[in-house]
């Protein structure tokens, strides 16, 4: 069976371990074209040259990609000693040298633990952020520098886990928050260090709630490019697994549908929330919600119906099997 010719409805999250090379976008466009799904996106971008955690949000999915971008991330990085480059990584121009320092763990130890905790960091001109509509990145591509004012980061763990003092590098495990760069970490070791430095390999490890050993390398999920579209949807995990971190409440079908409907219902004797997942049948997820000081229920963001699975799939035609079986899982509708 092959792929509808308008594409199809397909639901969840596709969790890529990204090779180095394309960009984060251009997975997206290699996935949509292909899989012909309606709806593709990603969770937040990872640089070329950079490799790991990438997840792919479908249909539904998307609405609560959001979470996946405002959540901590985890990094493996390797930051050269002694060159500097124009992008602050190994894909940009070197445009300084300077002597490599002697280091050992006494020199090192000192300099990651100051780069932990709340920190101001000033983004990187080669960066997705925005000037007048502009990333900065395009702007930085027509030599053009444009001041950015620092923001509040905070660096969990710093972590070292090797070096080659006779080579200048050293390799880092860093757990952050969103909006970190560590391109400019890289950057902030060599000047501590009294030399330049660039980011010379980065892999992404943990993001979203996911880690790299849930990720499907590309090699694997290219392989299903013309296989049945139920291949694609047995590795995606179900939207709710984006918004593992928020309490959860189960519902009557009657008041899920009550609440897509824009209505509220009672909170049940619940405390005020801002953001609960709510489930039907204790087992599909539908969207969420939150309690007012009411005590009543009312919707932020909901699946359609039929992306959570509460109605029958016999309205789809020549994919019906295909459905029905993605249906069993969430994933298609």
């Amino acid at each position: 069976m092959g792929m509808p010719r308008k594409g199809f409805d397909i639901h969840g999250v596709l969790v890529v371990d990204k090779p180095g090379g394309p960009t984060s976008s251009g997975v997206v466009r290699r996935l949509k074209g292909w899989s012909k799904a309606k709806k593709v996106g990603h969770t937040g971008a990872l640089d070329p040259m950079a490799t790991g955690v990438l997840p792919i949000v479908f249909g539904e999915a998307a609405k609560y990609s959001q979470y996946c971008l405002d959540s901590n991330k985890g990094y493996l990085a390797r930051i050269q000693l002694g060159t500097a480059t124009d992008t602050l990584d190994s894909d940009g121009v070197v445009v300084a040298k300077k002597e490599i320092p002697i280091i050992d763990e006494i020199v090192l130890l000192p300099v990651l633990n100051a780069l932990t905790g709340l920190l101001m960091q000033v983004p990187p001109m080669v960066s997705a952020l925005k000037h007048k509509g502009q990333p900065l990145y395009k702007l930085a591509r027509q030599g053009l520098e444009i001041e950015r004012a620092p923001r509040e980061i905070e660096i969990f763990s710093n972590e070292l886990t090797g070096f080659e003092a006779g080579k200048g590098w050293l390799d880092i495990r860093i757990r952050c928050s969103k909006g970190t760069y560590i391109r400019s970490i890289a950057e902030s070791i060599g000047q501590s260090l009294g030399t330049v430095a660039h980011l010379s390999r980065l892999r992404r490890d943990f993001a979203g709630g996911y880690s790299i050993d849930q990720a499907k390398s590309w090699e694997t999920v290219e392989s299903l490019k013309n296989k049945d579209v139920t291949a694609l949807a047995k590795l995606l995990h179900s939207t709710d697994t984006l918004l593992g971190h928020l309490p959860r409440i189960n519902l009557s079908e009657h008041e899920c549908m009550m609440l897509i409907q824009g209505q509220k219902v009672s909170g049940k004797g619940i405390g005020v929330c801002d953001t609960m997942r709510a489930y039907f049948e204790e087992s599909s997820f539908v969207g969420l919600v939150a309690v007012d000081s009411d005590g009543d229920i009312f919707a932020k963001r909901m699946l359609s119906p039929a992306a959570a699975g509460m109605r029958g799939s016999s309205d789809v035609g020549r994919w019906g099997r295909a459905c029905r079986i993605g249906e069993k899982n969430g994933f298609i509708s």
